[in-house]
């Protein structure tokens, strides 16, 4: 499980719909969350957690624009080889974060350690 703390930077909110958005260490996250009521206790300043699964987390080799909400620089500290999957560590700014893909998939990256 990866996790990057941060404070809770700005609250965005239509109907039913919400979006966090959390500063942590320079990079600002976006959040959707679907449930008012879960927001009782989340005020701008608060600390906070990210929490996501290995398989959660997507990397490209390359800067590109993406998809996906939520994009940060991170350099590869290991690679974890095994015989279907490989699990790649990245250094986040001082914080190990690590996500898991298909050696299929890492070997066609080309994945080495220290790359951007």
């Amino acid at each position: 499980m990866n996790l990057i703390k941060g404070q809770i930077y700005e609250l965005l909110n239509q109907e039913d719909i919400v979006i966090v958005k959390i500063l942590s260490k320079e990079v600002i996250f976006s959040v959707l969350m679907l449930e008012l009521k879960s927001l009782e206790n989340l005020k701008i300043g608060a600390s906070v957690e990210l929490l996501f699964k290995e398989h959660e987390l997507c990397f490209s080799t390359s800067k590109t624009l993406l998809s996906v909400e939520n994009s940060f620089l991170a350099k590869i500290k290991k690679i974890k080889k095994g015989e279907l999957l490989y699990q790649v560590f990245f250094d986040f700014k001082g914080d190990e974060l690590s996500s898991i893909i298909t050696k299929e998939k890492a070997l066609e990256l080309e994945l080495c350690e220290n790359q951007e």
